[in-house]
Formats: C-alpha cells, structure tokens, sequence
C-alpha cells in the first residue's frame, strides 16, 4: 500500500502550529479571560481599627466607602475614606485592591503601579505633585511592612477636597504592602505636619 492509499483510507498529516492558529488561540484566550476572569476577582476590605486613637479621639472620621473595578472587572477595588474633624487639613484613602494574581506576583513595576493611584488620587483633589521620593518602611500592626512614599503638592484648582486651600502646599504620603486577599494601599493628605503624621499612624492600624 502506497502513501496515497493511505491518505485516501483516512490518514492525514499532523496540522502545524503556525503563527495565525497560535495569535487566534492567544485571542480566544484573552477574551475568555475577559469574560470568566472577574468571576474569580473577590474583592476584600481594609480598614483603620476601633481602636486607633484618632479614630477613638475623634480627631478623624470615617466619611464611607466605595467600590469600583478596573479592567473590565479584572482589578477590584475597596476604597474607605476618612476625613480630619475639622473637614478641610486631612484626608486618607485605604485601597483594598483584588486581582486573579496578585499585582506583587505580576511581572510589572510595583512601585509604579502605586506612583500611578496616587497620581489618580491627586489629580481628583486638584493636586499638582513634586519631588516624589522614598519614605523608607512603616510597620503594620497586623504583622505587615509597609514601603512608605512621599510627595509634596500644591492645590491648583477647585472642586477637590482642598479647595479651600487653592495656591497652598500640602504632603502626601502613602503605603503600600501585600496580605493574602491582595495589596492594601494607603494614600494620605494632610496641610499640616500633624495631620500627616496622625494619618501615619492611623495606616499602621490598618486591618484587612
């Protein structure tokens, strides 16, 4: 029996993998990541303790939360927000962020990624942010390290928190670090020194 017996009885040559099946399978893929993926995304809260004494003094409160998504629901976000009693010199975001991998696992910039939220964040309160740098660390109560970054800022319009303020200086500062539902991600705005340091440590009594 020749080879063209063989064809005709049903035997046929192995498919090649080439570069249009393997791009359509990548596709496939990503859209089934699309579509499935934000199943698997369970988002977590963060929050400051009871017990930390700016909340138990009243020299801060919880002014709610909110929740949103990015990437078509691939990143899911917490956001609790607290505010200094007197409504205009504090302010602190703490992010909860959830994804299908955690972005510490991902092959990206870190850093990067919390440079960006903060500059999202500034730019909603109206802020322009110089001389970014390194904090150093910042120890969590629940047993975390946190990488602490600092920025200053200047109010330059309306319509943000510190609107008040419009043409003054302020700090920012902000912590970030890893626990088993995700990254906790902490953002602070403060006027004065002392409310960025009540902030401070209000982060280090973040629970997740």
């Amino acid at each position: 029996m020749d080879e063209s017996d063989l064809r005709v009885g049903g035997w046929k040559k192995p498919r090649r993998v080439t570069l249009p099946r393997l791009l359509g399978l990548l596709l496939v893929l990503a859209l089934a990541l699309l579509l499935v993926g934000p199943q698997f995304v369970t988002p977590f809260a963060a929050q400051v303790s009871e017990n930390s004494a700016e909340i138990n003094l009243h020299f801060w409160n919880d002014a709610g939360s909110s929740e949103s998504q990015e990437y078509n629901g691939l990143l899911k976000l917490h956001t609790q927000q607290y505010e200094s009693v007197d409504g205009q010199t504090g302010l602190l975001y703490v992010i909860a962020l959830s994804a299908m991998v955690s972005p510490a696992n991902l092959p990206l910039d870190l850093e990067q990624l919390i440079v960006n939220r903060v500059e999202t964040e500034a730019e909603l309160q109206r802020l322009d942010l110089s001389s970014g740098r390194r904090g150093g660390t910042l120890s969590i109560a629940q047993g975390h390290q946190a990488e602490l970054l600092e920025w200053d800022a200047t109010v330059t319009g309306t319509g943000g928190f510190f609107s008040w303020h419009k043409g003054g200086s302020l700090q920012v500062r902000a912590a970030y670090w890893e626990v088993e539902q995700g990254l906790v991600i902490c953002v602070a705005f403060g006027t004065e020194a002392i409310r960025i340091d009540e902030a401070e440590r209000m982060m280090q009594a973040v629970e997740a």
